[in-house]
């Protein structure tokens, strides 16, 4: 009898253990995201976000910030410019530390097109639903080679204004 006492107790734990969170929505802060024409955007948002960069000779980087509206209804484009002469990759942190690997090499031919001294690379990236609104920061980095700088910009664009 006290067998059948003990599994009546773990299955009715189990039962309430699944259903909170069920009540309380999942226990995340998961949100249903807002209407296309009710965003809760920043100043920012479809305005280009532009800074120079400096990044020193040898192995260095350099990082600004941009403030991201929410990606789950932006889309953005990633423009960078640097010299031929140096081989940068660029990445971005978001708020809370993901890591979305914008730019492997300045010397990618699939995204980069050379003009005169300089690579000029172009990246489009869709909705990313996972990720939330926020500052983020642009890091460009180089292992080696002389110094430069690099013109990195990030547009968030909404398809439904």
């Amino acid at each position: 009898m006290k067998y059948i006492n003990r599994l009546t107790a773990i299955a009715l734990c189990g039962a309430v253990v699944l259903a909170v969170p069920a009540c309380t929505g999942g226990g995340s802060s998961s949100r249903v995201p807002p209407s296309p024409g009710k965003t809760g955007t920043s100043a920012t948002a479809e305005q280009p976000q532009t800074a120079r960069l400096v990044l020193s000779a040898g192995r260095s980087s350099a990082r600004y910030q941009i403030t991201a509206p929410s990606p789950a209804n932006y889309s953005f484009d990633v423009t960078v410019t640097a010299p031929v002469s140096a081989d940068i990759s660029v990445n971005i942190s978001t708020w809370y530390g993901a890591i979305l690997t914008i730019l492997d090499s300045t010397r990618n031919k699939d995204v980069c097109s050379r003009h005169g001294a300089e690579n000029i690379c172009f990246e489009r990236f869709p909705f990313l639903p996972a990720q939330r609104a926020g500052t983020w920061t642009v890091i460009a980095s180089k292992q080696s080679g002389p110094a430069a700088a690099v013109h990195a910009t990030v547009t968030f664009l909404n398809p439904y204004s």
